[in-house]
């Protein structure tokens, strides 16, 4: 059996050259200098086909040996020797499809199941358990490198060592300390009059931009813009509606960003028409645009910093902080690498805070049709008391239980990927992940898994009256959970609902004609937006 100690690239270098060789010796009958004689003789076109003849040989042997090896794990079959499952994921990757496929393969072979991406095993759990240790477990699961938002065509994003994207266990801990307090229901309680009055003023400039009862509106990208002006109220906008007052440009970069970096990893023939989009190009050059403004925020926040200190209510100083904290426990000492790290930080808030948007987007293409819950939860939103966080989470009780159940079947993220570290990884069910690999989980599959949810398919606010009592642990993660939970829940769900607040208190919000009926999501990529049904029309609350 081929052993897993020798680099495969280098065993399969070495084995075609031995082989090449060894074949030339024995039709030389053995004879050293006619063996040379022959070698010479069969040039450079002999060794080529000799040296792919072996390579293909070899590679084939690698395989079947990896087929061997893994046999013993719960699998899909494979459609293909040489590409594994691969070709039946891609297309299903194509047609939207995908999570169905994984669902299908779950419930056919087991909560664990091992797939392949041409020769390299790859993992599926939908295990809770299991899922627990991926969070929790950070020294045996840690978080992949290979993460699209770290570039866009080789322009810097979020890097690699921003709090969403560090690697290192001991890095993410230090970012993480630093940062959850800002994010605190205790803190935000102090910041909610704040987040109530960006809220408020950024809907009422969008709602000035349309004609009530006539515009068509796109939900996704009116949001988007939304949460681009909030970012107002943590701290970007230095006193003077820098960041603000430009939320219409800053959404239109965001969703460039996030519509592209996910299909750089595609084939060969479309990057390169990704290369050569003019789209693609001015979402580069709006992208440097927005780490120059980073940098500009930065530099002026580290004036700030420098002369009164962190301020609690101020995000950046938060990210200043945590990342003086990061590279004093690193070994650089290079200034102008630690200003990178923060800028990363920053770029990262300007994304991630368009999750918030998409999961208000995905939620309503769902509640337009359906007319008991939207019914329901506008009559409450309209007697709301929102002068205090606490009587507002008091006062919107079914709204919350609407925005929990769209996350649950339209969850802003769908899928999470942890790198398994050591061969022979014991899972529970003696599953054993023999070497190093990648394992995934499907928020998504999760969700809707009949095992864990009473008619899984069906919109029921009403199964969140008692909270999470009634959930099995690990089966729901819009945020995540364990160590890595999501910092920016409880900032997500108060925005959520003043927004629904200031949308609805003096407007109603219906689909276009002709598209009553019709709602769909992309589930292609990393965050889950609609595709159908995000054309609305407001109008005047009756």
């Amino acid at each position: 059996m081929i052993t897993s100690a020798i680099p495969k690239r280098l065993l399969i270098l070495i084995s075609v050259v031995v082989t090449s060789v060894l074949s030339v010796w024995i039709y030389s009958e053995y004879e050293i200098t006619d063996t040379l004689t022959n070698l010479r003789r069969i040039g450079v076109f002999g060794a080529i086909l000799s040296g792919a003849l072996s390579f293909f040989i070899f590679q084939t042997l690698f395989i079947y040996e990896k087929h061997v090896r893994h046999a013993d794990f719960p699998q899909p079959p494979r459609v293909s020797f040489y590409q594994g499952n691969w070709p039946t994921l891609r297309d299903a990757q194509k047609t939207n499809s995908l999570f169905d496929v994984l669902e299908e393969w779950v419930l056919a072979h087991g909560k664990t199941i091992l797939w392949w991406r041409n020769e390299g095993p790859k993992y599926f759990t939908v295990d809770p358990d299991i899922v627990r240790a991926m969070l929790t477990e950070i020294s045996i699961f840690t978080k992949s490198r290979f993460i699209p938002n770290r570039t866009l065509f080789g322009q810097r994003m979020t890097g690699t060592a921003s709090f969403l994207t560090v690697q290192g266990g001991t890095q993410w801990a230090t970012k993480r300390k630093i940062m959850s307090p800002f994010f605190s229901k205790i803190h935000l309680t102090g910041m909610f009059d704040n987040c109530h009055d960006y809220i408020r003023r950024g809907l009422e400039r969008q709602f000035a931009e349309i004609q009530i009862g006539k515009t068509h509106v796109d939900i996704v990208e009116f949001y988007g813009e939304l949460y681009q002006f909030f970012l107002g109220a943590l701290g970007f906008d230095l006193g003077c509606g820098l960041v603000s007052e430009n939320a219409k440009f800053h959404n239109v970069v965001i969703q460039g960003i996030l519509r592209w970096a996910p299909k750089q990893f595609g084939s060969y023939s479309e990057v390169f028409g990704m290369r050569i989009n003019k789209d693609v190009n001015n979402t580069i050059c709006y992208l440097t645009k927005l780490r120059k403004l980073s940098r500009y925020i930065l530099d002026e926040k580290m004036k700030e910093y420098n002369e009164k200190g962190a301020l609690a209510d101020d995000i950046i100083h938060h990210v200043i902080t945590a990342n003086l904290n990061y590279t004093a426990r690193s070994t650089t000492s290079n200034d102008e690498l630690k200003k990178t790290y923060m800028i990363d930080d920053i770029v990262t808030i300007f994304l991630v805070i368009d999750n918030m948007a998409k999961t208000i987007a995905n939620m309503m293409v769902r509640v337009m049709r359906e007319p008991r819950v939207y019914e329901k939860m506008v009559e409450e939103i309209r007697q709301a008391d929102v002068s205090s966080l606490q009587s507002m989470d008091k006062s919107l009780r079914y709204t919350e239980m609407v925005i929990l159940e769209a996350l649950r079947l339209h969850p802003t993220l769908m899928r999470g990927i942890r790198a398994v570290q050591t061969p022979n990884t014991r899972l529970n069910n003696d599953l054993v992940i023999k070497d190093r690999s990648m394992i995934f989980f499907g928020h998504l599959v999760l969700h809707r898994l009949p095992e864990y949810w009473k008619n899984p398919r069906e919109f029921l606010p009403e199964r969140w009256e008692n909270g999470s009592k009634d959930i099995t642990p690990f089966t729901y993660l819009p945020f995540v959970a364990g160590p890595r939970v999501c910092m920016g829940k409880h900032l997500a769900m108060l925005s959520m609902k003043l927004a629904m607040v200031y949308t609805f208190r003096e407007y109603d919000m219906r689909p276009i004609p002709g598209e009553e009926k019709e709602m769909d999501w992309d589930y292609r990529f990393t965050i889950v937006r609609p595709t159908k049904g995000y054309t609305v029309i407001f109008s005047k609350a009756e």
